[in-house]
């Protein structure tokens, strides 16, 4: 793995690449998308962030560490979906120079973008996870989804982000959980999603009551997977795995 420390880059950056981009090897990104859904990236990581947090109290279901992974997996992942990244023997390749309109996707772009003499996919699921939990409840609280609730401790204030309506908190738990009892076929939202839990040990709280041919699937999912969304939960499992190793000793 990579070390360094970019710099954070303002999500209002006008992006101008000083270097031209690497040339991309040719993948199966959109094998499984029309034109239509590529236009438009699914914000991943709000559905992961709901998941990855109880629905009434907003308490993290998983250690801190493999939640903001997970998160920064997401990150990445709706880049690849809307086409700006593509991945690639463990590094990110730049697809499109034009920056997201969403503030944190476009904020992402940004740094991969200013600073592309580093382009290890572990590299930067490390950097991004460090904010990914505040980036991402951010940007719910902006869209009135969540609300900051402080608890004051006598040597610390901590900040827990609350659902405002624990129906739709809820919502990516129920459809996830209905469509892979059922065993549907998957769009690629989900199949990402369900492939991101078993990566960082979610599914376990998942499918707690699923019968095991529906695990069995759920682990078989992340070999359907478009080759560069692949390849990133490929790392995702991997540094969710040094994480915890590292917490454990």
């Amino acid at each position: 793995m990579d070390h360094f420390a970019p710099r954070r880059v303002r999500a209002d950056l006008r992006i101008e690449p000083r270097i031209e981009p690497r040339t991309e090897p040719r993948t199966d990104l959109h094998a499984e998308q029309t034109a239509k859904e590529s236009a438009v990236p699914p914000a991943l990581a709000d559905d992961f962030f709901r998941l990855a947090h109880d629905d009434t109290t907003g308490k993290p279901l998983l250690h801190p560490r493999a939640v903001g992974i997970g998160l920064a997996s997401a990150l990445l992942g709706e880049l690849v979906c809307g086409r700006r990244i593509g991945i690639h023997a463990g590094r990110v390749y730049l697809h499109d120079h034009t920056p997201p309109e969403d503030a944190l996707a476009h904020a992402t772009f940004a740094q991969l973008s200013a600073q592309r003499q580093y382009d290890g996919v572990r590299t930067w699921l490390g950097f991004l996870s460090r904010t990914a939990s505040e980036d991402v409840a951010a940007r719910l609280w902006r869209a009135g989804h969540l609300r900051p609730v402080t608890s004051r401790w006598p040597l610390r204030h901590a900040v827990t982000y609350v659902p405002t309506d624990t129906l739709v908190a809820v919502r990516p738990a129920i459809r996830l959980t209905g469509r892979l009892t059922r065993r549907e076929r998957l769009d690629l939202v989900d199949a990402f999603l369900a492939c991101l839990c078993a990566a960082t040990g979610l599914d376990r709280r998942l499918l707690r009551d699923a019968p095991p041919p529906v695990r069995e699937h759920t682990a078989g999912l992340v070999h359907g997977a478009p080759a560069p969304l692949r390849e990133l939960l490929t790392h995702t499992v991997a540094a969710v795995g040094d994480a915890v190793l590292a917490y454990r000793t």
